[in-house]
């Protein structure tokens, strides 16, 4: 759930994720702007202003260790992969998050790529050894595994 930036005593950072900045603007919220993701140790995913460093906006994790992270800036969502085999596409203003299953166990790493040329992909790799191509927009594997 999305809630305020009380308590921002931080206990410590597991992975970053930046989107790529277009332009200017106060905390790096519009489209096209730069966004600073962290996850942190307490279960929390931050957005961050990129000018002040000020936490704009914080998601609670509930259900397991964020491992990696990405922005998926044509789509506005962050990707996070996680210790259960999961990986959460989170929508950023809400909160709200949609589970993508194919890793046996932790998602350890993942991007967001132009795979063709109007389509950005995320691609997850994890301790089961596979590597995954998502199509974000199907919310579903695109090739189950490479």
């Amino acid at each position: 759930a999305a809630t305020g930036c009380s308590g921002e005593g931080l206990s410590g950072m597991s992975t970053l994720a930046l989107s790529p900045g277009k332009g200017g603007g106060g905390g790096g919220v519009g489209g096209g702007e730069l966004r600073v993701f962290s996850a942190g140790l307490d279960n929390t995913l931050r957005q961050w202003d990129p000018y002040d460093m000020a936490c704009v906006r914080v998601l609670t994790e509930r259900r397991s260790e964020v491992a990696c992270m990405t922005f998926v800036s044509s789509r506005g969502i962050l990707a996070t992969g996680h210790d259960d085999g999961c990986l959460r596409l989170w929508n950023v203003d809400t909160g709200s998050t949609i589970n993508m299953r194919e890793h046996a166990n932790t998602v350890s790493a993942v991007i967001a790529a132009w795979l063709r040329p109007s389509e950005e992909m995320v691609v997850s790799g994890g301790f089961d050894g596979k590597v995954c191509v998502w199509d974000v927009r199907k919310r579903g594997a695109m090739r189950p595994h490479l």
